[in-house]
């Protein structure tokens, strides 16, 4: 091979490797801006269950809060009870958390409630999906401070709450309110929200044996 076509060969080579990496340099450029453009509108969904006692009464409250620098596209959710399954119902939750002995000593719950499948959380906002107030009776805060302990010290295990939302470019995540699941977990769809509740909160799951079972 002559020095003509040697140097046409380097040439050549030297092209093909520019263009490789002219390539390679526009691809992570485009991963970069698509990775800061997803930055610049990332929702971060908080889901938190609050307890009160004010004046003598009992108040249950469940909040959804966007902590992230983005509108929150509220698609999906799912409420996983122990024992009893998937359900959409939040009163089914406070039924859960108050449980039937509660209700027959003091009563059913005032309830207020909003719809959360299909809702806009802009930046910083927050929506409060249900709130249950009992009136001042006696006992009544020290039977559902006890109840509630219950779940707090882990003596049962508590209903778990499941949302999924997107982003404005169709990025998916799904909170959730179980320890478990700190981070919201991001997902293709929100086809996927029960695999990812699945995963992190067995639907089989039982139930700790009662005092009368047990004996």
């Amino acid at each position: 091979m002559g020095k003509g076509n040697k140097a046409e060969m380097l040439i050549a080579v030297c092209a093909v490797i520019s263009s490789i990496a002219a390539v390679y340099i526009a691809w992570d450029q485009a991963r970069v801006m698509r990775s800061q453009e997803k930055a610049d509108v990332w929702p971060i969904v908080q889901l938190q269950h609050n307890t009160s006692t004010p004046t003598g009464g009992a108040l249950y409250e469940f909040d959804v809060q966007n902590a992230g620098v983005g509108p929150a596209l509220i698609e999906d959710y799912l409420i996983r009870i122990p024992g009893q399954g998937d359900t959409e119902s939040f009163e089914d939750m406070v039924d859960y958390f108050i449980t039937s002995d509660l209700a027959d000593a003091y009563g059913q719950p005032s309830f207020s409630s909003q719809s959360l499948r299909g809702r806009v959380l802009r930046q910083g906002d927050s929506m409060r999906t249900i709130a249950a107030s009992w009136s001042a009776q006696d006992g009544l805060q020290d039977a559902f401070l006890t109840r509630i302990a219950s779940f707090v010290d882990g003596g049962l295990p508590p209903a778990e709450v499941f949302v999924c939302f997107c982003s404005i470019l169709e990025d998916c995540w799904v909170s959730t309110s179980s320890a478990e699941g700190i981070r919201p977990v991001e997902v293709k769809s929100c086809d996927q929200m029960k695999d990812v509740a699945d995963d992190l909160y067995p639907l089989t799951e039982p139930l700790p044996p009662t005092e009368e079972s047990a004996s």
